[in-house]
C-alpha cells in the first residue's frame, strides 16, 4: 500500500495470479451477533428495510420554524447513482390538512431525514470518549442525516373528501448552490502560478464553493498526478468537476485508466476513477 496523501490512500495494483483464499472464521467477520444466529425483531424484516427516525421540513414561508411530517409519509426514496452528481430522492405525503395550501409547497422547503436500518439492536453505549454506534467497535452512529430540497411536486390523487396524496421530489442542498455558482478561474496555482495536480484543484474548488460558511459533507478524492494547466469556462461546479474528471488519471498503480467520476453517496461526494471501485470498492477515500 502506498504512503498517505492529503487526500487518501492510493492502493498498490492487486495481483489477481494468487489462488482464493477462504475466510477461516465461521462468521466472515460479523460484529453483530443478531446478524450470526438471526431471530425476528431484532434484524430487518428484507434487505432496505429501515426506520424513518425524524422527517421535518423547514420553509420561508411558514409561520412556524419547522414542521414534523413524520405521521405524513407514506413512501420514501433515496437514490444514489455513480453517474449522477448528487442525490436525489422522492416522499409520497397523505396530506388531511391541506399543508401543500396552508404552507404553501411551491419548492423553497427543505426536508431533514434522519433513518437507521430497522431491526439493529445498538450494542455499544456512548461513553466519555467514543462515539455511540451500533455495534460493538464501531466509530459509526448508524444514522442517516440527510437534508435535502423540494424542487417538485407531482402525482396529486384525492383518496376521499379532505385527504389526497401527493409526491415530493428532492435534491441535495448542494444541487442548488450548484446552480447558484459559476467557476471560470485557471487551474494555475495561485501563489506560485505552478501548474497543479486535478486532485488539489477539485479540493480546493469543493471548498469554495461548499464549505464556506456551512457545514460541509465530506468529500473523498482519490490523488492524481500530472499537474494540469486548464482553464475551467464559467460552469457551473458540479460541471467544473465533471470536466475536471474528464481529464484527470489516477496516481495509483492499480488505476492504469482515466474513468474518473464525480458522485454523491449518503456518506458524502466522491471524485474516484472506475478502476478504484473495481479493484476495492474505493478504500481509503
Amino acid at each position: 500500500m502506498g504512503a498517505p496523501s492529503d487526500y487518501g490512500v492510493v492502493l498498490e495494483r492487486q495481483d489477481n495470479t494468487k489462488e482464493g483464499v477462504t475466510t477461516g472464521t465461521a462468521d466472515h467477520g460479523t460484529k453483530n451477533p443478531n446478524l450470526k444466529n438471526p431471530k425476528a425483531g431484532k434484524i430487518p424484516s428484507f434487505p432496505g428495510d429501515f426506520e424513518l427516525l425524524k422527517l421535518i421540513m423547514t420553509s420561508p414561508n411558514m409561520v412556524a420554524d419547522t414542521l414534523n411530517l413524520k405521521a405524513a409519509w407514506s413512501d420514501l426514496n433515496i437514490y444514489e447513482d455513480v453517474f449522477a452528481n448528487c442525490l436525489t430522492g422522492n416522499i409520497q405525503i397523505v396530506d388531511g390538512i391541506g399543508l401543500m395550501e396552508n404552507v404553501p409547497i411551491i419548492g423553497e422547503e427543505t426536508i431533514n431525514i434522519h433513518v437507521r436500518t430497522k431491526g439493529i439492536v445498538k450494542e455499544r453505549d456512548a461513553g466519555a470518549n467514543t462515539i455511540p454506534g451500533p455495534f460493538q467497535g464501531s466509530e459509526s452512529e448508524g444514522i442517516i442525516n440527510i437534508k435535502m430540497r423540494v424542487t417538485k411536486l407531482s402525482d396529486i390523487t384525492k383518496l376521499n373528501e379532505g385527504i389526497i396524496t401527493y409526491t415530493l421530489h428532492l435534491v441535495s442542498e448542494e444541487f442548488i448552490i450548484n446552480l447558484k455558482s459559476k467557476v471560470m478561474k485557471s487551474s494555475l496555482d495561485p501563489g506560485t502560478l505552478e501548474p497543479r495536480r486535478i486532485s488539489a484543484i477539485v479540493k480546493s474548488l469543493y471548498t469554495q464553493f461548499f464549505k464556506r460558511g456551512r457545514i460541509a459533507k465530506k468529500i473523498f478524492i482519490e490523488p492524481t498526478k500530472n499537474p494540469s494547466s486548464l482553464v475551467i469556462p464559467n460552469y457551473p461546479p458540479f460541471k467544473a468537476f465533471n470536466f475536471l474528471a474528464s481529464r484527470a488519471v489516477s496516481a495509483g498503480q492499480h488505476a492504469v485508466g482515466s474513468s474518473f467520476l464525480f458522485y454523491e453517496t449518503v456518506k458524502g461526494f466522491f471524485f474516484v476513477s472506475l478502476e478504484t471501485l473495481m479493484a476495492g470498492g474505493g478504500i481509503g477515500y
